[in-house]
């Protein structure tokens, strides 16, 4: 999980060749609000919320690849944000509720320079806890 992603890093590895076509257009401010916008739209959740959690699947795919074959998460019949809530509860399984709260607070903290409200947090510390139940 990386804390201090920032919009730079988004645009350049999420758009590394089409970056030209799109400054032509668009300055630098617009293509990385545009970058967010697209991200957040298609994974259901804040950018750096969805980064982190790609890359720790990636960085777990020897064990969370076949954990999702056996429950039948196909990426290929699910949108990119079924895909992600479905690894979410994956993963939330795996961990006990130290773990868990740990990872979800690691999860959903903000890089610098952001700050969302605390209703709009993934997963909400009761929320959390039921799902242990």
């Amino acid at each position: 999980m990386q804390p201090d992603w920032n919009c730079d890093d988004l645009v350049i590895d999420l758009v590394p060749n089409g970056i030209n076509l799109i400054l032509d257009r668009l300055d630098l401010d617009q293509t990385e609000e545009l970058t967010i916008d697209i991200l957040e739209e298609v994974t259901g959740r804040h950018w750096w919320i969805a980064l982190r959690l790609i890359g720790f699947i990636t960085d777990t795919w020897d064990v969370m690849g076949p954990e999702a074959t056996f429950h039948h998460v196909d990426p290929e019949r699910l949108s990119l944000a079924a895909w992600l809530d479905a690894m979410l509860v994956l993963l939330m399984q795996r961990l006990d509720k130290d773990q868990a709260a740990l990872f979800v607070a690691r999860l959903e903290s903000p890089p610098m320079g952001e700050e969302i409200p605390v209703e709009e947090m993934e997963i909400s510390e009761r929320q959390f806890l039921s799902m242990a139940d």
